[in-house]
């Protein structure tokens, strides 16, 4: 795609703001298309936390499916791909071609599409001709999120916590309801244990099928990971850090069990799957995209387990619950940084500062590293947090 062609999207509405629309929109703009979503068969990932992982472990599982994910750290590419291969420039500056032509002759349309809209159109399109299935991630709630114009053969609901407030609800309660609205008819509906909600329950019904009832044992290795029994699978040994971790690749096997995987594939997607930027080491740095309270309280626990003082460089956009965030961190930071993402929405990082004593400004991603690499004692953790959009810059430059 060319720098204009990136501009125009990015300029438009961002998917954040995407439950305030109708899903007939999208429905409208799938249809000047042909249906393209009608071509291959689906899973469908909806949660709070841990639906980025899920959706992962399930493509680990597929290499030759599809897999649509949100939202990206440094390329847009990332979030269309099959396998491992994202979706080459050429491809995706052919299929935006052909989805901003549409929007301009499709029928029914309530409003100019969003970018989440287009972005969902685009992959939907590059997969038809491709693919016979496809993972596919919601981006927000569920209801009306643009993925849920799909009729998928698995409904999974990782978890639910607050996040998003002003657009899902207020309370756990009206949260689970908007993520329940993925739930179609007649498909299983696996679910975490922090997605054992009545909304949830009640939608789903006899298809409800919990990841809990696996049995789990769990051994560490050390450092972050774990070898795993979860049901009838034995030494599994997942590359995604984290004792969380091992919920997602529950629910994982769970899904994929009731797709009908083979158990080698099974075995061999929970131990081959990756996840950029979440507990991710480059050098003496971790990354993580923890960017709730819900995540930051996992960072933390995953903190006191395996690396009980570290420096944090944090940044967090100001929608956020970013107090919170960093009350629950603090406990563990020997030193705070606060930096801001380069996004309209990121908080003021000065304003960060008066909530923690002794910490420090850094007016960029670029020089919070480097003053981490200037001050830090040697070897010492440093953990990057508190934003994906972070998590992208800094991404990038480490790498």
């Amino acid at each position: 795609m060319s720098p204009d062609d990136l501009a125009y999207l990015f300029s438009l509405t961002n998917e954040y703001r995407s439950i305030r629309y109708d899903l007939r929109n999208m429905a409208a703009l799938a249809s000047a298309l042909g249906n393209p979503q009608k071509a291959f068969r689906s899973v469908l990932i909806a949660g709070t936390n841990g639906k980025g992982s899920v959706a992962r472990l399930l493509s680990a599982m597929m290499p030759e499916a599809a897999l649509y994910t949100s939202p990206h750290l440094t390329r847009l590419n990332e979030r269309i791909r099959i396998g491992e291969k994202e979706i080459s420039d050429g491809d995706l500056k052919d299929v935006f071609d052909h989805v901003k032509a549409a929007t301009a002759t499709a029928k029914e349309l309530l409003y100019p599409p969003t970018y989440f809209e287009i972005v969902t159109a685009m992959a939907f399109l590059y997969f038809r001709d491709r693919v016979k299935f496809a993972v596919l991630e919601v981006g927000l709630g569920g209801r009306l999120d643009a993925t849920n114009i799909v009729r998928q053969e698995v409904s999974v609901i990782t978890s639910i916590g607050l996040d998003h407030q002003e657009y899902l609800g207020t309370t756990i309660e009206a949260i689970a309801a908007e993520k329940a609205g993925i739930i179609k008819d007649d498909e299983p509906v696996v679910i975490g244990p922090a997605a054992d909600l009545p909304a949830i329950r009640e939608k789903a019904g006899a298809r409800l099928v919990r990841a809990a009832d696996l049995k789990q044992e769990v051994r560490s290795l050390g450092d972050g990971y774990f070898e795993l029994d979860i049901g009838r699978y034995r030494n599994l040994r997942p590359r995604l850090a984290g004792r969380h971790q091992v919920e997602n690749v529950t629910i994982a096997v769970r899904a994929a069990e009731c797709l009908g995987l083979a158990e080698d594939d099974i075995i061999r997607g929970v131990n081959t799957a990756t996840w950029p930027g979440r507990l991710e080491r480059i050098g003496h740095f971790l990354l993580d995209g923890a960017h709730n309270v819900a995540a930051a309280k996992a960072l933390a626990r995953f903190l006191e387990e395996f690396y009980p003082h570290v420096w944090i460089i944090f940044g967090a956009m100001a929608d956020k619950q970013f107090e919170e965030m960093i009350a629950i961190l603090e406990p563990h930071a020997s030193q705070f940084i606060f930096t801001k993402p380069n996004s309209t929405r990121a908080k003021d990082p000065a304003a960060l500062q008066e909530l923690v004593p002794g910490s420090r400004v850094e007016p960029s991603v670029t020089d919070a590293i480097h003053f981490a690499r200037a001050h830090a004692p040697a070897g010492y953790p440093v953990l990057i947090c508190g934003s994906l959009y972070l998590i992208g810059e800094a991404r990038a430059m480490l790498q």
